[in-house]
């Protein structure tokens, strides 16, 4: 009883109150190290990397990487477009789970097309950006369902694998 509490109905006397805040000292659900606000928050003490760095970072680098081998795009690009996804579902929050698989395509087609319109900038001129965009659409959808397949079954193992934790 530190006086510090607010103000009880019997007669003026103070309300019994912990100083502490029980949320910040209790131990998180899953057994790690944080408190329950940060997994309140929706991601555990060690998970610091935001879900955009490899969701775009990956899909970029590998196209670069594959454009400076040679030209066109080839199986770099591929494995980075397929594990940029993945990883970034692997880091994001549940809240976060929408934005990694509804970005996955548009992200894998923007980095394709981004990184080939850098090394072959003369044939998107004119009419020929038309031509050129549906090629690079019509190339890159298998990458575009292999990435959203790939972020759809990380997202679907991560929700199992807490609603399995939950359980027991």
């Amino acid at each position: 009883m530190t006086g510090r509490g607010p103000v009880g109905t019997h007669g003026g006397a103070p309300l019994p109150r912990d100083e502490r805040d029980e949320r910040e000292e209790r131990p998180a659900p899953d057994g790690g190290g944080g408190s329950r606000r940060a997994a309140g928050r929706g991601g555990r003490a060690w998970n610091r990397t935001p879900a955009v760095l490899p969701a775009l970072g990956l899909p970029v680098l590998g196209a670069l990487a594959d454009e400076l081998a040679g030209p066109g795009l080839g199986a770099g690009y591929a494995v980075c477009a397929v594990l940029g996804p993945v990883v970034a579902a692997l880091v994001s929050s549940r809240a976060g789970w929408w934005w990694v698989v509804s970005g996955a395509p548009v992200v894998t087609l923007l980095a394709a097309g981004g990184v080939d319109c850098l090394a072959r900038g003369d044939k998107y001129r004119g009419t020929g950006l038309g031509t050129e965009g549906l090629k690079l659409v019509s190339a890159q959808f298998p990458w575009m369902l292999a990435a959203l397949a790939a972020a759809l079954l990380t997202v679907g193992l991560r929700a199992l694998r807490t609603r399995r934790a939950r359980r027991t």
